[in-house]
C-alpha cells in the first residue's frame, strides 16, 4: 500500500488545475453512491462491538388430545422451548490520507478541496461495497461476504441456465429467496445488465422489459418486477466481465444491517509526518518543514444478515434473505 502518494503538477489531473483561460468548472463524473447505503437499513452503534440476539428456534403449539370431551377438558397443556443466536456488529475503520503541498494550493484556479472531497467520499463508498458484497480487502471480523452467504445457501442462479431468457434466470433467484421465507425487495445489478433487459424481445420482437419507472442516468435506478433496482456505475470487482463474477444481486434487504460507529470525519493538517508501515518506518512527508498541507478521511463501519429463523425454512444452512445471478461461462456477459 502506498504511503507517499502526493498531488503534483505533473500528476494527471493537477496540471491543467493551473489558472489558463478556461472555463472554471472542472468536468468530472456524477458520484457513484454505495449500494450498502442505499439498500441496507442503517443502524448507530454505540461501541466498537454490538451484539444482536436472533431468533434461532420457534415454538411449537400442541393441541389437547384425549378419547372423550371431559378427557379433553383436563388434557394435559405440553411445554414448548425457544432459543436465540447472537450476531456480532464489529466496527472496522476505514481512512485514506490526501497530501499536497502549499504551493500548489495557492497556484490553482480553483477550490481543490472542493473538488476532492467528493471523491474521497465516493472511494469510501466503493471500498465498502467492494467488501460487503464481494468480500473484497475486507477486515477478518466481517461476516462472510453476502454473494458467499448466498452462493453457500444455494442461492445462485448461472446466468443462461434458463432455456428462456435473462428474465426467467433473475425469476429463478427470485424463487430461491422466495423459498427461504424472505422476500426480493429490491436489486443491484452491474450497468450492462440495463442493455440486457432492454434488449428482451417476445417472438414477434416486442419488448419485454418494460419497467414503471425508466432508469434515471443521475441516479442510476428504475424497477424491476415491481421493485427497485440499484445500477452500479463503480466498476466494481466482483461485477467484473468474467464467469466466476455476478451480473445482479437481489433479496429483501431489511433482512441485512449496516452499522455507522463513525460517520465518515474530514480533519486538515498542516503539521505532523506521514511515514510508512516499514520496520522501522520511514518518514515520506513532513508537513511543515515541507510547506505541505493533508487531509485526514476516517470512518468506522460494521454490517450483518442475522437471518433469523422462519416457518418456511428452518435449516440456518439452507437460508439467506439473499440471491445472486452469475455470469454466464460461455461468454463472460449476463447471458
Amino acid at each position: 500500500m502506498p504511503y507517499n502518494s502526493i498531488a503534483t503538477r505533473a500528476t494527471p489531473g493537477s496540471g491543467p488545475l493551473i489558472p489558463e483561460d478556461v472555463q472554471r468548472e472542472i468536468v468530472q463524473s456524477v458520484e457513484e453512491k454505495s449500494a450498502a447505503l442505499q439498500l441496507m437499513p442503517h443502524v448507530r452503534m454505540k461501541r466498537a462491538q454490538q451484539r444482536i440476539p436472533v431468533m434461532s428456534q420457534l415454538p411449537v403449539a400442541y393441541w389437547i388430545t384425549g378419547a372423550s370431551l371431559d378427557a379433553r377438558d383436563i388434557g394435559m397443556k405440553q411445554t414448548t422451548t425457544l432459543a436465540w443466536d447472537n450476531v456480532y456488529l464489529n466496527a472496522e475503520e476505514m481512512a485514506v490520507i490526501v497530501p499536497i503541498a502549499k504551493n500548489l494550493l495557492e497556484d490553482m484556479d480553483y477550490d481543490f478541496w472542493t473538488q476532492v472531497k467528493p471523491k474521497v467520499t465516493e472511494a469510501f463508498g466503493v471500498a465498502l461495497d467492494e467488501a460487503v458484497f464481494f468480500g473484497v480487502n475486507a477486515p477478518t471480523t466481517f461476516p462472510p461476504a453476502l454473494v458467499t452467504g448466498a452462493n453457500s445457501a444455494g442461492n445462485l442462479v448461472i446466468a443462461g441456465t434458463s432455456t428462456v431468457d435473462y428474465l426467467d434466470d433473475v425469476n429463478n433467484a427470485m424463487a430461491a429467496v422466495e423459498a427461504d421465507g424472505f422476500d426480493v425487495t429490491g436489486f443491484w445489478a452491474r450497468r450492462q445488465v440495463k442493455a440486457k433487459l432492454r434488449g428482451l424481445r417476445d417472438t414477434t420482437k416486442g419488448l419485454l422489459f418494460l419497467p414503471d419507472t425508466p432508469p434515471n442516468a443521475s441516479v442510476n435506478t428504475g424497477s424491476l418486477y415491481g421493485e427497485k433496482v440499484v445500477f452500479s456505475n463503480a466498476g466494481l470487482s466482483g461485477f467484473a466481465t468474467g464467469a466466476a463474477n455476478y451480473s445482479m444481486i437481489m433479496g429483501q434487504w431489511d433482512q441485512s444491517m449496516l452499522a455507522v460507529r463513525d460517520d465518515i470525519s474530514m480533519e486538515m493538517f498542516d503539521t505532523g509526518v506521514i511515514t510508512d508501515n516499514g520496520s522501522p518506518p520511514v518518514i515520506q512527508y513532513n508537513l511543515m518543514q515541507q510547506d505541505m498541507v493533508a487531509l485526514r478521511v476516517t470512518a468506522r463501519f460494521a454490517w450483518a444478515i442475522p437471518n433469523p429463523i422462519n416457518r418456511q425454512q428452518q435449516t440456518k444452512a439452507n437460508r439467506y434473505p439473499f440471491a445472486v445471478v452469475q455470469q454466464k461461462a460461455s461468454t463472460g456477459g449476463e447471458g
